[in-house]
């Protein structure tokens, strides 16, 4: 979760950061496209970690699995069929 103020440009970085500290032996990290840019020589540079993109194929219309992205999108599918993950059913924590 990231304040209201916070783009989407601005959030991996601290996201990024925190990862290396806790989990140092990731040194490759997959993003979508819209992370790219400065975002990927800042990781290179300060975190010596690597990032790249995926991205759609040029001139694909409609939908397009694309690679990397299936594994995350069916992982939340798993985890959403646990009853307890879809909504928040206890009254007190």
């Amino acid at each position: 979760m990231t304040p209201a103020d916070t783009t989407d440009r601005d959030a991996p970085r601290e996201l990024l950061w925190r990862l290396r500290v806790m989990q140092p032996q990731i040194t490759q990290v997959w993003a979508d496209s819209a992370y790219g840019g400065q975002l990927i020589n800042w990781s290179g540079s300060f975190l010596n970690m690597t990032l790249k993109t995926v991205s759609r194929p040029r001139g694909a219309k409609g939908f397009v699995v694309l690679p990397r992205r299936w594994k995350v999108e069916r992982t939340l599918g798993w985890i959403m069929k646990a009853r307890r993950n879809v909504r928040d059913y206890e009254r007190l924590p």
